[in-house]
């Protein structure tokens, strides 16, 4: 886990002070669509959640602050013991091209969950609650591609009702 947030680390570091004369690889022009798939787990054992999550994103703008935008959506699924989690969620990321095969990003998203949640009562009645809320996400993360169209990607962040690490796929078409 530490080795994660050392890597997630460097790329930030490296985002920030990347130069300004950064040149775009063609991974990254408008109108390419990159989908997503991720294993969630919370790594420090707080909220024992795990799941996955599936996005797609799509860029809008390839030349930004020596960067790109990309607008999209994801579905995240989470939940251990007694509680589900649901979320759609609309999302932006800005991207920046460290080199042809490596990126590093920033994700943003407002999105609605499905929040279930089933316990007990001292008495032994059995109880579900569940309803839909609203819950953001911001993500840091990084994209490896070792293959023309297929890259490994991490995120870490801070995102209400799911795992906070993301770990898996990305594939370009």
């Amino acid at each position: 886990m530490k080795r994660i947030g050392k890597i997630l680390a460097v790329a930030a570091i490296a985002m920030v002070s990347y130069s300004a004369n950064a040149e775009l690889a063609p991974q990254w022009s408008k109108g390419t669509m990159v989908g997503n798939i991720h294993f969630d787990f919370d790594p420090f054992f707080v909220d024992d959640l795990v799941g996955t999550d599936i996005s797609l994103d799509y860029v809008l703008v390839d030349e930004w602050w020596m960067g790109h935008f990309t607008v999209g959506g994801e579905i995240d699924f989470s939940g251990h013991d007694n509680v589900k989690n649901i979320g759609l969620t609309p999302r932006a990321t800005y991207g920046l091209n460290i080199s042809d095969n490596f990126e590093v990003h920033a994700v943003a998203g407002l999105g609605s969950v499905h929040h279930s949640v089933k316990w007990d009562d001292v008495d032994g009645h059995r109880h579900h609650d569940k309803d839909w809320r609203l819950y953001e996400t911001f993500l840091l993360g990084c994209r490896y591609f070792f293959a023309d169209n297929l890259a490994a990607t991490a995120e870490y962040g801070w995102t209400a009702y799911m795992p906070e690490l993301r770990i898996g796929l990305s594939l370009k078409f």
